[in-house]
């Protein structure tokens, strides 16, 4: 597993530095829940098949399509690095071209990453999404902003920690956990200074993008669980 000995907070320079906007960089927890499978396709391939082998995937590469997943990688492995923050996050407009990329590459299959497209088109889709904040209100408007922009089911969280029946009652920092295809959503407590939200599509794991992602302005109201 790899970790870092610490992590700091990026903030874009055109924005405050609440914590809502705050997305901070680390991945001691990434193998911890969402996990990648490129074993798996990298062990198909080497039996002479293919990382998709067993799934038909319709041809739906293209070259905007194939530069979407390309500037996702690249933030991926960036924000892992802590390097991030100026070529896709210091302004508003590069931050609207990683949300631009990230609405293309769910949008239809991808062969490449094992991502059979949005659950509503592939009854066999799943996304994962994990969400890390220092406090309950900010992850789950994380959460609601991402499910309702990918069009996906909004569960609302249970609690899985002892002596604690509604999540919304949890205090300190939070994971948030959800599973799209068994709807299962559920908030445990994390002590780690990682913030951001995780995404997994298909074999790929992307992030962490900042949790006030979609609504940085926190225009929309709380959502009610």
């Amino acid at each position: 597993m790899l970790a870092r000995s610490s992590s700091r907070t990026l903030v874009p320079s055109d924005r405050a530095a609440t914590p809502w906007a705050q997305p901070m960089y680390a991945v001691s927890h990434r193998n911890a829940w969402i996990r990648t499978q490129a074993a798996r396709g990298l062990a198909a391939a080497d039996a002479g098949g293919s990382a998709t082998a067993a799934t038909e995937f319709p041809c739906t590469s293209t070259p905007e399509r194939d530069a979407a997943w390309d500037l996702l990688r690249d933030f991926t492995l960036k924000e892992f690095r802590r390097a991030a923050q100026e070529p896709y996050l210091s302004s508003l407009a590069k931050r609207e071209r990683l949300r631009e990329a990230l609405k293309l590459a769910f949008s239809g299959p991808y062969p490449p990453a094992g991502w059979l497209g949005p659950p509503g088109d592939s009854a066999d889709s799943e996304v994962l999404l994990g969400v890390l904040a220092s406090d309950i209100s900010f992850a789950v408007r994380a959460y609601r902003d991402w499910v309702e922009e990918l069009g996906l089911p909004l569960v609302p969280p249970s609690c899985r920690v002892d002596g604690v029946s509604n999540a919304m009652q949890l205090r300190g920092g939070v994971y948030l956990k959800y599973n799209s295809k068994t709807q299962l959503c559920y908030v445990s407590r994390y002590d780690g200074r990682d913030r951001g939200v995780l995404l997994q599509l298909g074999q790929l794991q992307l992030g962490h993008f900042p949790l006030g992602f979609f609504d940085e302005g926190m225009t929309k109201p709380p959502p009610n669980f």
